[in-house]
């Protein structure tokens, strides 16, 4: 199947890379699915891109390649409505918030996806920690 995206323009994409946000991500309730795509050959981060809206895609990064020891504390309802069974079953992200100073590109630490490997659902949840920021800084301040 062939998707136009923000970052590639044209593209082929299979089954396996279609993400379904049942409730949308916040602030785009109405956007249900979605691609994941890898951002670059070994990078870190990928993009979440809008299935059908080109325009729309969020770079997103796991939040522990930011912080080693960030902890996923989110309602366990939330995760049996994903049919989330055991840790192995699911992978989470952070969006990414671009800013044209480095310094002060953040990433949602508080405002996590989860996606269901096996059934490809996800959803974006609310943390339940108050460790965690909407705007943490991605760089630390000695590669800012």
């Amino acid at each position: 199947m062939k998707i136009v995206t923000k970052a590639f323009g044209e593209i082929e994409i299979s089954e396996k890379q279609k993400i379904t946000v049942k409730d949308g991500l916040l602030g785009f309730e109405d956007i249900h699915d979605f691609v994941l795509l890898d951002f670059d050959e070994g990078s870190p981060f990928y993009w979440l891109q809008a299935e059908k809206i080109p325009e729309i895609a969020f770079l997103i990064v796991d939040p522990k390649l930011i912080i080693e020891d960030y902890e996923l504390d989110v309602d366990a309802h939330d995760l049996e409505k994903l049919e989330i069974k055991n840790d192995e079953d699911m992978i989470n992200f952070a969006i990414v918030t671009l800013n044209d100073n480095p310094a002060k590109t953040s990433v949602n630490l508080l405002g996590p996806i989860v996606i269901n490997k096996v059934t490809h659902q996800a959803k974006q949840l609310i943390s339940l920690s108050d460790k965690y920021s909407v705007r943490h800084p991605l760089l630390s301040q000695k590669e800012a």
